[in-house]
């Protein structure tokens, strides 16, 4: 929708950074208001409280032995939070190095361990996303010849 002529540029640059999210709000009401059965989110038990016991009868053993696929997860994790940055940090897109560059795995770690002692799902750079967050805070020349491609300024 992007490259269209129907809209405006900035209508079809705003539907573009947020198609996803308009998708999901929209497939939401028509689920709602259908009236159609369809399968819903049950929670689980509410005995169960938010804090996950580490071993919950398990033997003290089986600690020793997720340690393998506890080292191939942080592997993983830090793969993806590593490529996501690369691709993030593209020359194209222009951006400048904060003062909290390197923080970014640090506070991932310690969010690891926090939603992990909560029995969270782990939270991971999530790739897609962080590109789509780029390309919604570039900056691109306003003046332009009908059908030419937008110039890239910057970053917002």
């Amino acid at each position: 929708m992007r490259n269209t002529c129907y809209f405006p540029s900035r209508v079809r640059q705003i539907f573009s950074d947020f198609a996803v999210m308009i998708a999901i709000v929209i497939m939401t009401f028509v689920d709602m208001f259908v009236g159609i059965s369809t399968p819903k989110l049950n929670p689980t038990w509410e005995g169960r409280g938010w804090y996950v016991p580490p071993f919950n009868g398990n033997p003290f053993w089986t600690a020793l032995f997720s340690f393998i696929p506890a080292i191939l997860a942080c592997i993983l994790i830090f793969m993806d939070q590593q490529i996501t940055t690369v691709i993030v940090n593209r020359k194209e897109n222009k951006l400048k190095k904060g003062y909290g560059y390197h923080l970014d795995l640090c506070v991932l770690a310690f969010l690891i361990l926090l939603v992990g002692t909560l029995g969270l799902p782990i939270y991971v750079a999530a790739t897609v996303l962080s590109i789509n967050h780029v390309n919604s805070l570039k900056l691109e020349s306003e003046s332009r010849a009908p059908g030419e491609v937008a110039q890239f300024i910057g970053v917002r």
